[in-house]
C-alpha cells in the first residue's frame, strides 16, 4: 500500500510558482502570436498636461468589462 505524505509549505509554494510561470509563459506566447490584440495604453509626456476624464472611461471600460 502506498503512503501519501502531506504537502509542506515548500511543496505548495513550488506548485504555485510553477503554475504562475506556466500562466505567464502562455500569456506572453499568446501576446507575441497576436500583437494586433494588444491593448495600447495612452501616454503623454510628464508635465505636459492631463487626460480628459472621458479618456479614462473610454480606455478602462473595454479593458475591464469586455
Amino acid at each position: 500500500m502506498l503512503q501519501r505524505r502531506e504537502k509542506t509549505g515548500d511543496d505548495l509554494w513550488a506548485e504555485l510558482r510553477a503554475r504562475m510561470i506556466a500562466e505567464t509563459s502562455s500569456w506572453i506566447t499568446e501576446a507575441l502570436t497576436h500583437p494586433e490584440q494588444a491593448v495600447r495604453i495612452p501616454t503623454i509626456p510628464a508635465g505636459s498636461g492631463t487626460f480628459p476624464p472621458s479618456l479614462a472611461q473610454a480606455f478602462w471600460d473595454p479593458v475591464l468589462f469586455e
